[in-house]
């Protein structure tokens, strides 16, 4: 499957598509066979691996499934293979392409036991403290260190600032310290900021939900995130996340 056929995919589920892009997605998957074939092994996957495994027999029950999949698109009875030795037919290469797909998200999911990580969401805005024509060394090193995610003298950095209470600067710093596993004053922050009425009262909510999810508090994950109001920027990410969890 192509990475931009995932992206569309995903769009598509998630509901994201615009009226545009979904009526041109379905005349697609009406007209084009083999990309009605790719967006049904996704959907399958995706409803399979996005949720935890209750019981060994719903392991189970995914194994065969995948295990029949891969039966489907793989036949390594082809004919036409044998008759031309050790050329592979390109409707057996993408099959096969595609049956590595399905090994690849298998084997991530079982790795990673079904939950999402935090390294999948933890993108972070750079840091913009320097006006432009401003003098501001501190300022510009502590931008400098988190924009190159050294964080612990970022933080470094930003306690020194003579700003350090404007609550960008503050959120920043419960960034740095969640980057660097101190959960506690991290969480201190971000709550701080969410019970305010700042321009950033929402983003310290994502990362109050980021914060359990790196800890493995998926609950408390799951309520943070629907706090988020659907006005916020981060709300499509904080959806996204919880069909996940």
């Amino acid at each position: 499957m192509k990475t931009d056929n995932y992206i569309i995919f995903d769009k598509y589920l998630a509901q994201e598509l615009t009226n545009s892009e979904l009526k041109s997605f379905e005349n697609k998957l009406k007209l084009d066979t083999n990309f009605k074939q790719e967006f049904e092994i996704y959907k399958a996957l995706e409803t399979s691996l996005s949720s935890k495994f209750k019981n060994e027999a719903e392991e189970i029950a995914l194994r065969k499934t995948l295990s029949n999949l891969g039966s489907k698109y793989i036949n390594s009875k082809d004919s036409s293979t044998k008759k031309k030795g050790t050329l592979i037919s390109m409707i057996n290469y993408k099959q096969l392409m595609v049956a590595a797909s399905i090994a690849l998200l298998v084997g991530l999911f079982l790795f990673n036991n079904g939950n999402p990580v935090y390294s999948d969401f933890s993108n972070h805005n750079s840091l913009e403290l320097v006006v432009r024509g401003e003098n501001n060394d501190m300022a510009a090193k502590a931008e400098k260190a988190f924009n190159s995610k050294n964080y612990k003298e970022a933080l470094d950095y930003l306690i020194l600032l003579p700003n350090q209470n404007d609550t960008e600067v503050k959120l920043y710093k419960g960034i740095s310290y969640l980057e660097l596993n101190n959960y506690v004053e991290a969480d201190i922050i971000f709550d701080e900021i969410s019970s305010g009425n700042s321009a950033f009262k929402n983003t310290a909510m994502w990362y109050k939900a980021l914060s359990m999810l790196k800890q493995k508090q998926f609950e408390a994950c799951k309520y943070v995130l629907q706090t988020i109001p659907e006005s916020a920027d981060e709300y499509k990410q904080a959806k996204k996340l919880l069909r996940k969890l």
